[in-house]
């Protein structure tokens, strides 16, 4: 007998995206919350933040 290995290709790969308005939610049941700073920032001025 032969073995079959099945190719997932990356457009079958769903990766999980949450919606920000239900991660909150989320975060308030625990008593949590995000920072209010971070929320409207671009990606260049976090990466610049957070370079090493």
């Amino acid at each position: 007998m032969s073995n079959t290995v099945s190719k997932v290709t990356n457009e079958h790969k769903s990766k999980f995206k949450p919606n920000l308005e239900n991660y909150k939610v989320s975060l308030s049941y625990e008593g949590l919350v995000l920072k209010q700073a971070s929320e409207n920032q671009s990606v260049s001025d976090l990466k610049r933040k957070h370079a090493r």
